[in-house]
Formats: structure tokens, C-alpha cells, sequence
């Protein structure tokens, strides 16, 4: 289905239904630093990526490096999501050791990982690029979302994650097949969803996927509120600044786009 600029002002997203951006903030004077407090400004290597071996990107360049250790994580909760109070050892340049309590909440059905799945359509001579979204039932703000096709990995169902997000993408917004492309390395452990969140997620580019109908027949009952609609790229970005989209979604929209961008075809 197809969301127009017209139909997403109707509901108040995108479109002339959205208020006006704000002005870009004025410039700010930087404040004076000195190159012994100051880190140089991030090298980049080809394609724009920030190097990975730039010592302020290291672990072991921050001065509790080695000195943060997990003691224990306590299950105290679990039904979907399971929650662990975790106690956490913290110790001091002179040894000095303390203890501090957190609440980690993580999905252990789905081993703590799941996949964000970005449909891209390239522009035709008929219609301007598009991206499917699913709008659905976000229980945490009580409210209606946007996001991209997600799901969590099943070590009985999927093989890998990318199996995982070829599934998911057919269930929650009835597509197959196009070009899948990792946007992360493939050894990367994945983009952490939250500060408090064991979950960990991968995100994926499908270019140019073909429409299935019979996908949604896999769909769980949670799932009874998904809607599957159809944006353009600014709609996307107006979507994404109402507030609108969930973050891991976000975060596989920014680099989804970047790769299409290098590919020009958005």
C-alpha cells in the first residue's frame, strides 16, 4: 500500500501535516583546547569510515579498561523479555574495589539478537524511490510506530541472521527476494539496541524486493496490528524527525541510505 504525501498529512506525519522544521542552530564559537587535552579530529579511510584502528576508538584507550567486571547477572523476571539484576565490580587505579547494582533486561528466546531488514525501491519512470515500513503497536510509548521490518533470531527457525531478516521482511512486510546487502562487517557482533538492553541487532539492505502476499500468513499474534506502507525518501526523513520511528530502525535508515547514496539511487 502506498502512503502518499497526502494520506501521511491526513494523519498528521509528513507531507504538509508536519510542522516546519526549525532553523539550523547558529554557530558556536569552540572553546579554546589544547592538542595535549584534545583529540585530534577522526581520520577517515576510504569511503568515508572512521579507521578502526584510531586510538581513541579502542577499548583499551579508556582508563577503565579491565577494571569494570560483571560478578553476577540475577534473573529476576521473565515472560517475553527477561530482566537480570546485574551486580557489577568497579576497581579503582589504587585498587580500591566497589560494587554497583543495575537492572539489564535482554531476550533470551531469541539469544539476545535480532535483525532490522531496510526494503528499498529504486525510482521508476512511474514513481520516485520508495522504502517499506511497518506502522504497529509499540507497547513501551503506548502508541502507533513506525519501524522497519524487525524480528528477533530463532536458533530453531533461522539459520543465521541473515536468514533471520529474509523471514522477517516476508512476514512483516510480505517482500522477497532483491539484493541483500550486510550493513555491518560480518564480523561485527552487532549494533547494541539500548544502555540497558542485552539485545544486540544486525541490519540489512534489500534492494528492489518483490511483493508476497502469502508471507503474512506467519505472522504472531502480536503482530495483529501491523500495518505495511509505502514512503518516499523524504517522507522516510520526515517520519524519522516527527519522532515517529523506532531507534534501531533509525539507525538501519542512516546506513541503508548512506550505501544507496554511494550507489546514487536516492
Amino acid at each position: 500500500m502506498a502512503l502518499t504525501s497526502a494520506t501521511l498529512s491526513s494523519s498528521g506525519v509528513g507531507g504538509s501535516g508536519l510542522p516546519p522544521r526549525s532553523p539550523p542552530p547558529r554557530p558556536v564559537a569552540a572553546a579554546p583546547s589544547s592538542a595535549a587535552t584534545s583529540p585530534a579530529p577522526p581520520r577517515r579511510g576510504e569511503r568515508g569510515q572512521l579507521l578502526a584502528l584510531e586510538p581513541y576508538l579502542a577499548p583499551e584507550s579508556h582508563p577503565w579498561f579491565k577494571r569494570i567486571d560483571v560478578k553476577e547477572d540475577r534473573l529476576v523476571h521473565r515472560r517475553y523479555l527477561a530482566m537480570y539484576d546485574r551486580t557489577v565490580q568497579f576497581t579503582s587505579t589504587t585498587g580500591q574495589a566497589h560494587a554497583v547494582q543495575y537492572d539489564v533486561v535482554g531476550n533470551p528466546h531469541m539469544d539476545f539478537r535480532f535483525t532490522v531488514a531496510f526494503p528499498f525501491h529504486p525510482a521508476t519512470a512511474k514513481a520516485p524511490a520508495q522504502v517499506t515500513l511497518v506502522r504497529e503497536y509499540a507497547q513501551g510509548p503506548n502508541a502507533l510506530m513506525f519501524t522497519l521490518p524487525c524480528g528477533g533470531f530463532d536458533p530453531v527457525r533461522h539459520t543465521s541472521l541473515r536468514h533471520c531478516a529474509i523471514a522477517e521482511m516476508r512476514e512483516e512486510a510480505m517482500l522477497v527476494g532483491g539484493e541483500m546487502v550486510d550493513l555491518l562487517p560480518e564480523d561485527h557482533p552487532g549494533q547494541s539496541e539500548l544502555k540497558w538492553s542485552r539485545n544486540k541487532f544486525k541490519p540489512f539492505l534489500f534492494i528492489d524486493p518483490r511483493y508476497d502476499p502469502s508471507g503474512c500468513a506467519s505472522r504472531d499474534e502480536e503482530e495483529l496490528t501491523i500495518e505495511v506502507v509505502r514512503v518516499t525518501i523524504p517522507e522516510l526523513y520526515s517520519i524519522i524527525q516527527s519522532g515517529q520511528m523506532m531507534l534501531p530502525s533509525v539507525f538501519a535508515a542512516f546506513l541503508a541510505l548512506e550505501v544507496l547514496k554511494a550507489r546514487k539511487l536516492v
